[in-house]
């Protein structure tokens, strides 16, 4: 004898049109949906068992007065819904119209396969953290005996996101949130599922972290300290041309690790260069005392300036390059975060440099290989208001050998009217 319980019942209609004048009164089909326990488990014996949700038995569905059958999950979400589908069957064969025709359920792993097909036939580069975290939430999924997509549900996506470890006062959460929602705004477009889950929760605030430039002090100091770390000096040489090539082109940490000889032409220019993140081309000029370091770094494979990669892969590659700064900036006494990367603070530095210099931001932004400006003012826009009230404060001290007009504005020379012509300029260079 089994327990059961009436969640997720769904009665079907009362009345079923006929061409007669009066309608026919069928019964009601109720589907009932109750744990099947085990006879190990320690709930079975318990007062109306079949209602207990918190163990792991198999559920099953039941209807009429001997009809029943395992639903497949011991999921009580999943169970009803398959109670309330199934409900919809028999109401359609009472009545007698023909089952509807419905897809294919899509398993999880059916899904990300397809969608990262898709991606690869629309020119899409592949990405690395939207493989590991949607294999992630099909693997937090299958612990759940959610195998079809169909199964994911908003409260599921809920408890997943709150497991996540990423640092809560970086940009992580929110940039992995928007990979899950375009990834189920897409199967929903595509119409493998029947509603976008994802859409019924709130994004993630985006922090919006404030970038550290080095000072020239602090940048002396870790040239100096490349030498006091106690690195061999083929290692030391190394670690100060990659400071340089760094601070002086702005690339970031894999991308300059990976920088091929050819790149760098005669010219001193860096010229095809492809970011890794964002695959966009970027043109950097370099100046010559560094592009000549470049051209003298010796390294064990001919096409690479510091990589060989038959014998290193390119994570291993960054990670090396990562714990050689990170013993610099220690040895240099630069402050910095424990989990911050470090390589990072050079490229910070060539934009900021370039800005305060007087580099319109649109440039600095491809120099950078971002795909639009509203990136780069997203984390460079404190260091263009900085620029313009040193702008400011060069107009203002221009004023005092010029003559201004009184009080009243009824004098107004060409000396006057230069200044505003230099405001002029200086909001057309912030804009």
């Amino acid at each position: 004898m089994y327990c059961f319980c009436t969640a997720g019942q769904i009665s079907a209609r009362d009345l079923v049109p006929t061409f007669g004048i009066s309608s026919q009164r069928i019964s009601n089909v109720v589907v009932t949906v109750y744990a099947r326990h085990s006879s190990t488990c320690p709930h079975r014996n318990m007062k109306n068992a079949g209602q207990y949700r918190r163990c792991k038995c198999p559920l099953w569905l039941r209807w009429g007065k001997r009809h029943k059958r395992s639903a497949g999950t011991r999921s009580w979400e999943i169970a009803i819904k398959g109670a309330r589908k199934l409900e919809e069957e028999l109401e359609r064969k009472a009545l007698g119209l023909e089952p509807l025709k419905r897809p294919a359920a899509t398993t999880i792993d059916e899904a990300l396969e397809l969608y990262f097909v898709d991606r690869a036939q629309r020119g899409i580069k592949e990405s690395s953290k939207a493989k590991r975290l949607l294999g992630l939430l099909r693997n937090y999924a299958h612990a759940r005996n959610a195998i079809y997509l169909e199964d994911v549900s908003a409260r599921m996506l809920t408890e997943w996101r709150a497991t996540w470890t990423f640092n809560r006062q970086s940009g992580g959460p929110a940039v992995a949130w928007s990979i899950v929602k375009t990834f189920f705004r897409w199967a929903h477009s595509i119409d493998l599922v029947s509603s976008n889950v994802s859409a019924k929760l709130q994004s993630l605030p985006i922090v919006r972290t404030q970038v550290q430039p080095l000072t020239k002090d602090e940048m002396a100091r870790l040239l100096a300290a490349t030498s006091q770390c106690g690195l061999s000096t083929e290692v030391e040489q190394r670690v100060r041309t990659f400071i340089l090539l760094q601070r002086w082109s702005g690339l970031a940490c894999v991308d300059a690790a990976t920088l091929k000889r050819e790149l760098l032409g005669d010219d001193d220019n860096l010229t095809q260069v492809h970011r890794t993140k964002t695959d966009a081309e970027v043109f950097i000029p370099l100046p010559p005392p560094v592009a000549a370091m470049l051209r003298s770094h010796p390294n064990d494979h001919p096409d690479y300036f510091f990589w060989n990669p038959d014998r290193m892969a390119k994570p291993s590659l960054v990670c090396q390059f990562g714990d050689w700064m990170r013993l610099v900036f220690d040895k240099a006494g630069v402050k910095h975060g424990q989990q911050e990367m470090l390589t990072h603070r050079f490229r910070h530095t060539f934009a900021v440099e370039l800005l305060l210099a007087g580099v319109r931001i649109e440039q600095v932004s491809k120099l950078l290989g971002h795909k639009t400006v509203r990136t780069t003012e997203r984390y460079y826009s404190a260091w263009v208001k900085e620029r313009q009230r040193k702008l400011e404060a060069e107009v203002k001290q221009a004023w005092s050998k010029m003559e201004l007009p009184t009080a009243s504005g009824a004098r107004m020379n060409a000396a006057a009217a230069s200044s505003n012509l230099a405001e002029a300029v200086i909001d057309g260079m912030i804009q």
